[in-house]
């Protein structure tokens, strides 16, 4: 199996890690990574805000633990690893914002999460990321996001304290015509 192949099987959402920052270098590649990322027609509809700032992640840490309702509060703790001082993106030393159209997102989304991957980092995707722009009306502002660029989902990266198991995967769900 070639190297590429093999970073699709292994890579896991990362919720647990440690605190180390990642390189330039890395975050360089990653970003890179995500900027080469198909987009229909070559609109290039989306836009990364790169996050390092603790007083930021304490902030939007704040939002989400103040507007959170169950079951998915319960959800969160229990991805955080049992501890209820909820963080929208696991603690992780960098945190990632795409915006823009849906589709261009979620296609660099993956390119990113693969080169972390590639790196030796662990990242998790983050949809629940809305709650934080819903609920800051100035979160958008503050970020430098550009008018009319949507933000959709959130990808936390880092170096991995922890891996998780692959699940099993339902072979059924393809049908050859």
């Amino acid at each position: 199996m070639n190297e590429t192949l093999s970073n699709i099987r292994q890579r896991r959402s990362c919720r647990a890690f440690k605190n180390e920052p990642v390189s330039e270098a890395d975050l360089s590649a990653i970003i890179d990574a995500g900027i080469w990322a198909p987009t229909g027609m070559n609109k290039q509809d989306r836009h990364f805000t790169v996050i390092r700032n603790k007083t930021m992640f304490d902030r939007m840490n704040k939002t989400a633990r103040e507007h959170v309702q169950e079951p998915v509060r319960s959800r969160l703790v229990e991805r955080n690893n049992g501890n209820p001082d909820i963080s929208i993106h696991y603690y992780a030393p960098l945190l990632i914002i795409l915006s823009g159209g849906e589709t261009s997102c979620a296609i660099a989304a993956e390119n990113i999460c693969l080169a972390a991957q590639s790196l030796g980092l662990g990242s998790c995707m983050l949809g629940m990321i809305s709650i934080l722009f819903e609920n800051d009306k100035n979160l958008a502002a503050d970020l430098k996001i550009p008018d009319g660029m949507e933000p959709r989902l959130g990808i936390a990266v880092g170096y991995a304290s922890k891996q998780m198991p692959a699940g099993e995967r339902d072979i059924l769900k393809v049908t050859y015509i």
